[in-house]
């Protein structure tokens, strides 16, 4: 169960967008909630920096400790939930995974602005980042429209519906755990869904498919359905609702499909945390899922690859821009 979920805020209402979730689990789990601001610091060459040293980062970090002290004190007393803050200082992403690892989160929950894989690479996500780095579970939303007033109980957020993705590789069933710990608040109903390209024929001279092996699909529909009631049945032996569905096409964009059609509230999914040139090259399920997804997307990355990050990955995390 959750005992910490840490919340980074950027001190705009854009971030602030990740607050009613985070709350609603503290709420349901007990947890305590951590709010947490990073000031990045000043570079060196900078001519105001230069003539004034400590003025300006010293008035900076009050300021957001103001917020932030403020903005805990309300919340606490509305959610009735525990909540403390911190204002860190250094470059984003490696400062807030290392602060995450410190409190020792169990969750980190926060705001993601959606983009696309172009505009993702040209100027860098703090989120993208944080799932590629840290080892535990991210929770990603989207901001919901109108103004958000985080003090009106109707900004609880519910999820009763969890849809999990499932390739058959050990590598997607680890997001299992983190899923079910998370339905579990909200008494959920779980669907595992595996979704594939459907099988062709071949191709004409004209390089266009000349259609579906329906052959080869019946195999491939009789397997996926035969891998997913096993795993099915070891959640089910747990008292767990779960069912176990296909859908043809495109992973990312069969998922997304299936989600919204049948009105899921979570979608729960592991990331190889690929980045990079294999990125680039290779694409990513979770990436495409998250960048296009209107509902909440619950992200983890297994422990062994989050071991395996190259030192010069490190170095990339550092210049992300806030």
């Amino acid at each position: 169960m959750y005992r910490t979920l840490m919340v980074p805020l950027d001190g705009s209402a854009f971030g602030e967008h990740a607050l009613p979730l985070a709350l609603t689990i503290a709420r349901r789990s007990g947890a305590a909630v951590h709010l947490a601001h990073v000031c990045v610091p000043p570079s060196p060459h900078d001519l105001v920096h230069l003539l004034h040293p400590d003025s300006d980062d010293l008035s900076m970090q009050a300021r957001i400790r103001l917020y932030l002290d403020q903005l805990a004190t309300n919340l606490s007393e509305r959610w009735e939930v525990p909540i403390t803050t911190s204002v860190l200082v250094g470059p984003v992403v490696p400062t807030l995974r290392e602060h995450a690892l410190a409190l020792g989160a169990d969750m980190v929950v926060l705001t993601t602005h959606g983009r696309g894989s172009l505009a993702r690479l040209a100027v860098g996500s703090v989120a993208d980042a944080l799932v590629r780095s840290l080892p535990l579970p991210v929770l990603l939303t989207r901001p919901r429209d109108g103004v958000l007033d985080l003090l009106e109980s109707a900004y609880e957020r519910v999820c009763r519906r969890v849809l999990i993705p499932l390739d058959g590789s050990a590598l997607a069933e680890a997001v299992l755990e983190p899923a079910v710990a998370f339905g579990q608040l909200f008494d959920a109903e779980y669907t595992l869904l595996q979704a594939v390209d459907p099988p062709l024929l071949g191709y004409a001279l004209t390089a266009h498919a000349t259609g579906i092996d329906q052959r080869a699909l019946d195999v491939w529909r009789e397997e996926s359905l035969g891998y997913l009631e096993q795993v099915a049945q070891r959640l089910r032996e747990r008292q767990l609702q779960v069912k176990t569905d296909i859908a043809l096409g495109y992973a990312p964009q069969a998922i997304l499909e299936y989600a919204h059609e049948h009105t899921f509230d979570l979608i729960a999914l592991a990331t190889h945390g690929r980045s990079g040139v294999a990125r680039m090259l290779m694409g990513s399920t979770a990436d495409a899922v998250v960048c296009r997804s209107s509902t909440p997307v619950l992200v983890i990355r297994p422990p062994a690859i989050t071991e395996r990050r190259e030192p010069a990955e490190h170095e990339m995390l550092e210049r992300i821009p806030t």
